[in-house]
C-alpha cells in the first residue's frame, strides 16, 4: 500500500525529505501499519466528548454512535490530500529552521512544576520569575531552536498559568514557541498577546512565530479540551501540533508495533477533523511520544532503550507521511545531573540525528519530566553541539585535495604542521567545548579540577546575569503589561463569583 497522497503544493514545497541514517521500518512495515491504524478507525472507532467535533465527522462520511465516532480511508485520504507545508518565523519575522523537513531541531520547556535553583542549588516549587531568568538562558543556546510554553508556576492561578508563561518568554526570547493552553479561553487570550506583539492578527498570519499543542486524555480518547483546542487553531489558522502520550504496558499493549497502530489511529483521527474544520489549516508534524511503563516502579520511563526503538519508527512512519517528525524527547529519567543524565541526552541525540527526527522537544528537562534547571538545559546544548559536529558530513573537493597534496610535499615525512599558515587558516573550524573540559595536567599532581555539574552552574549563572535577549518596544511591552492586568482582574472577579464570602 502507498502512503497517503499529500498535496502537491505539501510535497513540493517540503522536499527533499530527510535523508535518514537508521531507519527502523521498511517501506512494508510502514504501509502495514498504515493498514492496520485505518482498521482501528474504522473497527474501533475514537471517543470524541464535543458535539461540534462528531457533527464534521458525520457531515463527512463517518458514522457517529454516542460520543464515538467511526473514521472511513476515504476521510483520511482526502485530509492528506488538504494539508499545507507550515513555516515558521521568530519573533522579528525571520524564517525559522523549526518543522522544516531534513532539519534537526531542539526545544525545550521553561517550565515545570519543580525547578534547581541556580543560586542555592536547591529544587524548589516553579515560580512565575523562574520563567523569565530560564527563557533567558534557553535564549542563549544556539541549539536550542523553539522554546516550549506550559505554565506550572505555583504563584500564579491555575486559569492563567500559559497565558502568564507566555507573556514571560515573550518578553525574554525571540525564538519560536510552542504553546500548551490550558483551555480554549486561555488559547484566545494567548492569541491576544501575540497579536499585539505582532503588530496585528494579519502579520502573525503571515509569519507565525507561535505553534500551540492540542494534547488527547490517552490514546484514540479525545478530551473537551483538546478537541476544543484542535477546532479553534484550525478556525483561527493557528499552526498545531498534535499528539497522544502511549506508554507501553500503561494505556497502550505491551508491543511496540501494537502501540503504534493505536497511537496512529489517534493522530490520523485528529487530522482528519482538524482538516474537515478547515482544509489546509496548519497541521505541523505528525508523530506522537512514547514512554514505557516499568513494572517495578510503574513510573513512565522517557528514557528505556525500547523508547529510543519507538522513536525511530515514528520518525520513519512520520516520513512515509511526507511530513516533519514529532515525538522523540532529549530528557533523563533520573532527578541528578550525572553520568546517567550525559549518556541518556546522548543516546537520544544521537536517535534524533540519525532517524531524522525534526522536532526534538523536552531538551534538558530530566527527572522523568518533573525537573527543570538551567544546568540541564545547558548540558543539553552542550551534547547537541557535541553530537553535530561529530556527524557533520565530510566535504572531499579536488582542489582542496590539491592544496593538501602541496602542503604535504613541502612539510615532507616527520614535519610539523602546528607553524603553518594552512594551520591558522583552519583550526577554528573545528568544534571547541563551553563547558566540557580538554585540560592539560599532570596526573601525578593532585589536580581534581571543577566538577561538571560546577561549571554548568557556573555557566548557568553568568548567563542569567549577562546575557540580554532581544528587547520588545516600549510600546508593545505597555501593551502586554495591560492586557496581563485584564487578566489578572478578570480571574479575581471570577473567584468572587465562584466563591463569595
Amino acid at each position: 500500500m502507498s502512503p497517503p497522497s499529500a498535496s502537491d503544493a505539501y510535497a513540493n514545497k517540503n522536499a527533499p525529505l530527510p535523508q535518514t541514517v537508521y531507519r527502523a521500518l521498511s517501506q512494508t512495515d510502514l504501509s502495514a501499519i498504515h493498514a492496520a491504524s485505518l482498521e482501528v478507525l474504522q473497527s474501533t472507532g475514537y471517543h470524541m466528548p464535543v458535539q461540534e467535533a462528531r457533527s464534521l465527522i458525520a457531515e463527512s462520511g463517518g458514522r457517529v454512535v454516542d460520543e464515538r465516532v467511526y473514521i472511513t480511508p476515504e476521510m483520511v485520504e482526502r485530509a492528506f490530500k488538504t494539508l499545507q507545508p507550515v513555516r515558521l518565523y521568530d519573533r522579528q519575522g525571520n524564517p525559522s529552521p523549526v518543522v522544516q523537513p531534513g532539519r534537526v531541531c531542539f526545544g525545550t520547556i521553561a517550565d515545570t512544576f519543580y525547578v534547581n535553583d541556580p543560586y542555592t542549588r536547591s529544587t524548589r516549587p516553579f515560580l512565575k520569575d523562574d520563567q523569565r531568568w530560564l527563557t533567558t538562558v534557553i535564549d542563549a543556546l544556539d541549539n536550542i531552536e523553539y522554546v516550549q510554553v506550559v505554565g506550572q508556576a505555583h504563584d500564579v492561578p491555575n486559569e492563567l498559568q500559559s497565558q502568564a508563561a507566555l507573556l514571560q518568554t515573550l518578553r525574554n526570547t525571540a525564538k519560536p514557541i510552542l504553546v500548551y493552553p490550558y483551555d480554549r479561553a486561555g488559547l484566545l487570550d494567548i492569541l491576544d498577546a501575540v497579536s499585539i506583539v505582532a503588530g496585528g492578527w494579519e502579520a502573525f498570519e503571515q509569519k507565525p512565530f507561535l505553534m500551540c499543542a492540542a494534547v488527547p486524555a490517552g490514546p484514540l480518547a479525545g478530551s473537551e479540551y483538546h478537541l476544543e483546542l484542535l477546532l479553534t487553531c484550525a478556525e483561527r489558522n493557528i499552526p498545531v501540533l498534535n499528539y497522544n502520550c502511549p506508554a507501553l504496558g500503561g494505556n497502550s499493549p505491551a508491543d511496540i508495533a501494537a502501540t503504534i497502530v493505536l497511537s496512529n489511529a489517534d493522530w490520523l483521527a485528529n487530522l482528519v477533523l482538524h482538516q474537515l474544520k478547515r482544509p489546509g489549516a496548519p497541521f505541523c508534524t505528525a508523530g506522537f511520544t512514547m514512554q514505557l511503563m516499568d513494572m517495578r516502579s510503574t513510573l513512565w520511563a522517557y528514557c528505556a532503550p525500547e523508547t529510543l526503538q519507538a522513536y525511530s519508527a515514528i520518525a520513519d512512519l512520520a516520513h512515509f507521511y511526507q511530513m516533519p517528525a514529532f515525538g522523540l524527547e532529549m530528557t533523563c529519567d533520573i532527578p541528578t545531573i550525572d553520568a546517567q543524565m550525559g549518556l541518556e541526552f546522548e543516546a537520544q541525540c544521537i536517535r534524533a540525528l540519525l532517524s531524522g527526527v525534526e522536532m526534538v522537544h523536552n531538551a534538558g528537562i530530566y527527572g522523568a519530566g518533573k525537573l527543570c534547571g538551567a544546568e540541564a538545559v545547558i548540558l543539553a546544548d552542550e551534547t547537541i553541539a557535541y553530537t553535530r559536529a561529530s556527524m557533520k558530513p565530510i566535504w572531499v573537493e579536488a582542489e582542496a585535495l590539491s592544496q593538501a597534496i602541496e602542503l604535504i610535499r613541502k612539510i615532507g615525512p616527520l614535519g610539523d604542521y602546528v607553524s603553518q599558515e594552512h594551520t591558522l587558516k583552519n583550526f577554528r573550524k573545528f568544534w571547541y567545548p563551553k563547558v566540557f573540559e580538554r585540560p592539560m595536567f599532570d596526573p601525578r599532581a593532585d589536580q581534581p579540577g571543577t566538577a561538571l555539574v560546577d561549571r554548568l552552574n557556573q555557566r548557568a549563572r553568568w548567563l542569567i546575569e549577562n546575557h540580554h535577549p532581544l528587547p520588545l518596544p516600549e510600546d508593545v511591552l505597555d501593551q502586554l503589561d495591560t492586557l496581563e492586568r485584564t487578566w489578572y482582574a478578570r480571574s479575581q472577579r471570577e473567584s468572587r463569583q465562584t466563591h463569595p464570602k
